[in-house]
């Protein structure tokens, strides 16, 4: 009987109280929601920045193990090869319109066709190298390459550079 005297019920709480609880309640809220939003964001972009590095990674492994087995190169380009792997098939790489291509095969022809290695390339820079390390002077003077790879996708990229050793040298 006590409490009903001075206008309140045992166990109750007052509007003013209810609106300051709800009120923390949405600041927790809001600060829980920006703390998922920041981390799935962050997520997405190391997802995208891996996705450009094991690309371009795939690729350059992919050009340098077959560049190694190569014999002789038929056409030393600063953007393209074309060399005869160690199963005397005609392998070329090339870039179009941001695609590198690879083809291994018995034809000789035009750098067309073939399989996509890579999207979103930048560049392909390769250089040739004959017997004393010097530029090579003629195509079938190289002895090395070195490649340089560059991938860019929605301001995440990967630049790779290896060199190779070509076989029977």
């Amino acid at each position: 009987m006590r409490n009903l005297r001075h206008g309140r019920r045992a166990g109750a709480f007052t509007l003013t109280e209810v609106l300051v609880a709800i009120l923390v309640g949405l600041l927790v809220l809001a600060g829980v929601h920006r703390i998922f939003v920041a981390g799935i964001k962050t997520q997405n972009t190391t997802s995208l920045q891996t996705e450009v590095n094991r690309k371009a990674q795939v690729a350059m492994d992919d050009m340098i193990s077959r560049l190694r087995g190569a014999s002789g190169v038929v056409d030393a380009s600063p953007n393209r090869i074309w060399f005869v792997d160690q199963d005397d098939r005609n392998c070329r790489y090339w870039v179009n319109e941001g695609t590198l291509h690879r083809y291994c095969g018995v034809a000789s022809g035009a750098y067309s066709g073939g399989v996509a290695l890579a999207t979103d390339v930048a560049e392909l820079q390769l250089d040739y190298f004959d017997r004393d390390g010097q530029p090579a002077a003629t195509d079938d003077a190289a002895h090395s390459v070195t490649v340089l790879l560059q991938l860019d996708r929605s301001r995440h990229s990967a630049r790779l550079q290896s060199a190779a050793r070509l076989r029977n040298k």
